[in-house]
């Protein structure tokens, strides 16, 4: 297994992980969730780094799947 693709097993996030969690893994993530889902920029669209990539998707209107695809695809 090479780098990249230990690096994609490893960054493998369910809707149970939290928002802490993910982007610690990948402090990069941050710009995938305001580029295309408008999260984290600004107070009107933050959310508990404490919660759940399945709760901050239900809290903002956004499919569970869609938002762990993107994720998921990045990390």
């Amino acid at each position: 297994m090479n780098d990249n693709q230990q690096k994609r097993t490893a960054a493998h996030f369910t809707p149970q992980t939290t928002m802490l969690e993910a982007l610690t893994a990948d402090p990069s993530l941050g710009m995938v969730l305001m580029r295309d889902f408008h999260l984290g920029g600004c107070s009107s669209c933050t959310f508990d780094p404490h919660d759940s990539i399945d709760t901050v998707a239900s809290q903002n209107g956004i499919p569970t799947d869609r938002l762990l695809a993107a994720l998921n695809r990045h990390g």
